[in-house]
């Protein structure tokens, strides 16, 4: 039994996030060695980045749906495990085209990771806390980034591009099993739980019902919510930060060895510092 279970599933959620940025910038730290041995040029790793977002676009969607008819805890732990092997998979690509197949696979498993925790802090937080534990474990993405540089970069250098993917993927699987063995949907589903958590289930319960009630007063067709000002605002928002995103996610790192002559050691260290700053806005901000 855990006294503060909830917690708990922040701090694994804010490991998880960290994994996924970890495992994403990888590609983006090793790129001047992967385009020496395969012989990719710049426009077909262009092409391999984007392919990556490509099945994590679609899969957001699917991961929802998939979300709510299995469960976080299940979809959750699936899509590690599936987005790990895919990562690890990396190390036995032979050129252009298995790598864009790679990262189509791999990004589609990542597409469930922000429908899964939102469903998650739903079902163990009530509102007046839902917002810290969401900035807090969101935290865990600019965090993954920052430590993606020295730990991949070290892990290249030292043995090699190839088993830096396989390291760095078996960490998910670690994660995977830890998370099916703590983490259940919600607290009456848990048999962890500490009798001091089960008194916030009221609570929610009566913040379900609430919004339930709401619901069945306004109920309105998807097509009512797409024109509504606010949605469309967040949404292109949510785009332009995406679009700045996918820089550090991909080039960043590579302009920094072209542009400015940085080696892989020193590149490694220099793409800490946007993540950094990324990680305590995000904590902050929640």
């Amino acid at each position: 039994m855990f006294k503060n279970l909830r917690w708990i599933i922040v701090f694994l959620l804010f490991l998880v996030y960290m994994i996924n940025y970890l495992d994403r910038v990888a590609l983006s730290i090793t790129v001047p060695m992967i385009e020496k041995e395969l012989t990719i040029n710049p426009e077909q790793f262009g092409m391999i980045f984007g392919s990556f977002f490509f099945g994590y676009a679609i899969f957001n969607f699917i991961g929802g749906l998939a979300v709510d008819k299995f469960g976080p805890t299940l979809v959750m732990g699936l899509a590690v495990g599936l987005w790990s092997v895919f990562c690890g998979m990396t190390a036995i690509a032979t050129g252009f085209y298995s790598m864009l197949i790679l990262r189509v696979l791999f990004g589609m498993a990542e597409g469930p990771i922000c429908a899964s925790a939102n469903k998650m802090i739903n079902g163990w937080f009530p509102k007046k806390q839902a917002a810290t534990a969401m900035g807090l474990l969101s935290a865990g993405s600019p965090l993954g980034g920052a430590v993606a540089g020295p730990i991949v970069g070290y892990l290249a250098i030292s043995f090699g591009w190839r088993p830096a993917f396989m390291v760095i993927a078996s960490i998910g699987i670690v994660w995977m099993v830890v998370w099916f063995f703590t983490v259940a949907d919600n607290p009456l589903k848990s048999k962890r739980v500490s009798p001091e958590e089960l008194h916030l289930v009221d609570e929610m319960k009566n913040e379900h019902l609430s919004e339930e009630e709401n619901m069945a007063q306004a109920s309105h067709g998807l097509g009512y919510y797409l024109r509504q000002p606010i949605i469309l605002v967040t949404a292109f928002a949510f785009f332009c930060y995406n679009y700045i995103l996918f820089f550090f996610l991909s080039w960043f790192p590579a302009y920094l060895v072209q542009a400015h002559g940085l080696n892989i050691k020193e590149m490694s260290l220099t793409t800490v510092i946007p993540w950094i700053v990324g990680f305590v806005g995000l904590a902050l901000g929640g």
